[in-house]
């Protein structure tokens, strides 16, 4: 089984830190794993792109193209469709609204026309979320080809156990109930609502620690006693479970009025590694996420619902425990090698080999 991975991304070449670059490597070597042979190919340049699928099919017939969405590129599916070739393509987010409301770039009329061709050939539609399916439509692809397919996990490498090694030693006091952020810092993180939150719980005399994990200023820290929180820079991939394993909960705090087309990857890795999610009701997030049984559901934006649920969690360490123990589960029956498995199902494309890594 041959598969092409197309990535015309210059911003997520494999081996940048970033989550895009994570995903796009994690489902390569998923693909991998389930037994094919998988070319990467990481060309922003259309006709040099075309050249290079080209050469790949006179040296070896393709079985799959998988691509990675980057608006306004049709290369790969034009050229799928030309040679009669199953195309898969991953969206992760819807693009055109990204530019104009991030860049201040309104669309042009070439970017929605190769979308057109893009999505209307694609066979199979990956989308994290339901607002990027609903994204995926508007752009033109067949409602039967749109799948909604949360990102997923390394579960050889993320769960809630240290494999025989220990914890690294962090300037985390004794019995402190820890709350997790990690990634970059962003507006729509909320973060100044995280730091209120372990505030309010500190006022109250329970043991709230912070743990930011990540890149950014993290301004709002300064509010927080020196003790009670510990700051660490962005950290290699591999290196981020052990540094999981510390956290009691992951609190996301998106603003209401947040874009709810993501699917956070460090929410699945936290949960897998058996930190107990707390997550506001945007998006897909309470699906993602059932109040009461792999974690908590709060209203979004709410300061006062977010520390209740931080506080029972605090205060009933049974409640604690069996969250932890159902997010991890759900979150490890998550993995990327399920979802590089069903897309190959879907095109009817059979493994030379069982799929042993598939859990």
């Amino acid at each position: 089984m041959h598969v092409v991975s197309v990535n015309q991304d210059p911003g997520i070449d494999p081996g940048r830190k970033k989550g895009a670059a994570v995903h796009l490597e994690a489902m390569r070597t998923a693909f991998s794993q389930l037994g094919c042979e998988v070319t990467a190919i990481d060309q922003p340049d259309p006709l040099r792109l075309q050249e290079r699928l080209r050469l790949v099919a006179r040296r070896q017939a393709i079985d799959l193209v998988y691509e990675r969405y980057s608006l306004g590129s049709a290369t790969a599916a034009r050229f799928a469709r030309e040679n009669g070739i199953p195309h898969a393509l991953e969206v992760n987010a819807p693009l055109a609204g990204e530019q104009e409301r991030w860049r201040g770039l309104a669309e042009n009329a070439r970017d929605r026309a190769e979308d057109a061709i893009a999505f209307g050939s694609a066979g199979y539609i990956a989308a994290v979320s339901s607002e990027v399916a609903a994204y995926a439509r508007s752009r033109g692809a067949h409602t039967g080809s749109v799948f909604v397919c949360p990102n997923g996990i390394d579960t050889g490498l993320f769960g809630p156990a240290a494999d025989g090694r220990r914890l690294p030693p962090l300037p985390v006091p004794e019995g402190a109930f820890v709350l997790g952020f990690h990634g970059r810092e962003r507006p729509w993180h909320g973060f100044d609502m995280l730091v209120a939150a372990t505030q309010t719980l500190l006022q109250e005399r329970l043991p709230a620690h912070l743990l930011v994990i990540g890149e950014g200023d993290f301004a709002p820290l300064s509010g927080l006693p020196d003790g009670n929180y510990t700051r660490l820079p962005w950290v290699a991939h591999e290196e981020i479970p052990a540094l999981l394993r510390h956290y009691d909960a992951i609190p996301l705090t998106y603003p209401k009025d947040a874009p709810c087309y993501f699917s956070p990857l460090k929410l699945a890795e936290a949960m897998a590694c058996g930190a107990v999610p707390v997550v506001p009701d945007l998006g897909d997030l309470p699906t993602i996420v059932s109040h009461g049984r792999n974690g908590l559901v709060y209203a979004a934006g709410q300061l006062g619902a977010l520390v209740d649920a931080l506080r029972s969690l605090i205060k009933q360490p049974s409640l604690k425990s069996a969250l932890a123990a159902a997010a991890a589960e759900s979150a490890l029956a998550q993995g990327w090698d399920r979802i590089a498995l069903r897309i190959l199902d879907h095109f009817g494309l059979t493994l030379q080999r069982p799929a042993e890594s598939v859990r």
